[in-house]
């Protein structure tokens, strides 16, 4: 006759003599989210408790579903079941000692419970024994030693599967965007992840990217229907642009732990993967080396045409845009909207400059126009495919040789100290190659553009939107300096403005 759970009420503060029996149930992993295997412990322990005629109240099973308890994840369910043994004697039945706690620390905290609140473990696999008895917490120090154990052990042979199968080119985990189980391609997302690396490389930020995925593209987020709002965030389109996934490649960093966000820049990557790319991977490592590099303007998207992009000649500070209030300062609607550099109380030499916005957006605007006019200056693309190729090829390179000094190295053909500085040398050559495809990719803004033909120019600027245009500028200008006033002036005056294109 398999166990049930009564129908009576919690054990109340007057007759905490009584004693409280309380069920443990938990499971590491649950890969269809049926809890099936925690109902197979909920039904043997119950089956226990019926054996050891023990009634089981409505409230006091515990359950915690897909949490191990080897990772540092929280059992809310674990913690309800301490804060119950506190409440007076109990009796804790679970199927085995190993679900109830894994780790040495976990065992000690439960001792130390002993001295005030008496506590017996029931076990339907091992059997029963007090923790109020030494015999008791020795027998559970060493099954917990046991477990210990066994539980680093076996994330040991887990690293070494996963590592093989990432070198394999083999897919891991869940459904990603853009892709089914398996790494099936999925039509439909895969073109909306083509966009996004369009126009990030075309110089959009992720702000943008964002704004244009929640209002405009139709697809819902990643996350829609799990009881979010479902609409997207920066962050996961800066993921999805960075994995190797969207490549076709492999990725692999054993540092990094379930529930962990991966590296700035995405996760190592191996080598080819097993399925159907969506973008080249030349296209992830430009994105990967925009993330990279240290003065990159990738930030929020500015509804100003020069905010951070102007620099005070000063202090150096970005200029950041804003408006006068209604009846104060200014002379006229050219006058009310400028840019300055905003005072900071801990850097005295930061604020105090200010300069007409409407008159440097337009100044700024013709040099521009002017620059691309000219005839003599190179296409976007000239040289680009011959330095995106050379800097492919070091990273190829690079990472083979990190492939064969870590066989070397389990081989046991080179020491540790060896393995750690041929491996800092290829990853510094891979960081270097990705700065220069940085550089590359800044050039990718003035694609399509009608170089050459300042009346079709003006009329492109004058359709591209904000985040178009500081795309090209961005790609354009070196430094934009704005210098302080010699003297007191209601005008704008031109030659303050030190405007130097990049070569």
């Amino acid at each position: 006759m398999s166990g049930t759970v009564v129908d009576r009420p919690d054990v109340a503060p007057s007759v905490a003599a009584v004693e409280q029996v309380l069920v443990y149930l938990r499971i590491s992993e649950d890969r269809t989210g049926e809890e099936a295997g925690v109902d197979r412990q909920r039904e043997d322990c119950l089956a226990l408790c019926h054996r050891l005629g023990l009634p089981v109240a409505k409230g006091d099973v515990f359950m915690d579903n897909d949490v191990s308890a080897y990772l540092n994840k929280k059992r809310p369910g674990f913690e309800r079941l301490l804060e119950r043994v506190k409440a007076g004697r109990s009796r804790v039945v679970v199927w085995h000692v190993d679900r109830l706690y894994r780790r040495p620390r976990e065992l000690e905290d439960l001792i130390d419970l002993v001295e005030s609140h008496p506590i017996r473990i029931e076990s339907v696999m091992g059997g029963g024994f007090d923790l109020n008895t030494h015999e008791g917490r020795l027998m559970a120090r060493q099954l917990v030693a046991i477990a210990s154990y066994e539980s680093g052990h076996k994330a040991d042979r887990i690293r070494r599967a996963n590592r093989a199968k990432a070198e394999r080119g083999d897919w891991h985990g869940p459904p990603r965007f853009g892709y089914g189980r398996g790494g099936v391609l999925i039509p439909e997302q895969a073109a909306v992840v083509r966009e996004m690396a369009d126009r990030f490389l075309a110089g959009q930020s992720l702000r943008a990217i964002t704004k244009w995925l929640n209002e405009e593209s139709g697809m819902p987020s990643p996350r829609a229907g799990t009881g979010t709002l479902g609409v997207w965030h920066a962050t996961t389109v800066k993921s999805i642009l960075c994995s190797a996934r969207i490549s076709g490649q492999r990725a692999y960093d054993p540092g990094v732990r379930p529930g962990e966000a991966d590296p700035p820049e995405g996760r190592e990557i191996l080598g080819a993967g097993s399925w159907e790319a969506i973008i080249t991977p030349e296209e992830t490592a430009r994105i990967r080396a925009v993330f990279a590099n240290p003065d990159r303007r990738v930030g929020a998207t500015s509804i100003n045409l020069l905010s951070a992009i102007a620099t005070c000649g000063k202090c150096g500070a970005g200029l950041v845009a804003g408006r006068h209030k209604e009846g104060k300062g200014g002379l006229g609607p050219g006058k009310r909207f400028y840019y300055r550099c905003m005072a900071v109380p801990a850097y005295p030499e930061r604020g105090g400059l200010t300069v007409s916005g409407a008159a440097l957006d337009e100044l700024v605007r013709d040099a521009v126009i002017a620059r691309l006019a000219a005839t003599d200056l190179p296409s976007a693309d000239d040289g680009a495919g011959g330095v995106v190729s050379e800097a492919m090829g070091r990273i190829t390179a690079a990472r083979a040789r990190m492939e064969d000094m870590a066989r070397d190295y389990g081989a046991g053909l080179l020491t540790r100290s060896e393995y750690h500085a041929g491996r800092v040398a290829a990853q510094n050559a891979v960081r270097d190659a990705e700065l220069l495809l940085g550089k590359v990719n800044r050039g990718a803004a003035l694609a399509g553009v009608p170089v050459g033909d300042e009346a079709a120019l003006r009329v492109a600027w004058a359709e591209w939107s904000i985040a178009q245009k500081r795309a090209v500028l961005t790609a354009l200008i070196d430094t934009l300096v704005v210098n302080p006033l010699t003297r007191p002036s209601n005008t704008f005056r031109p030659d303050r403005v030190q405007l130097t294109f990049k070569a």
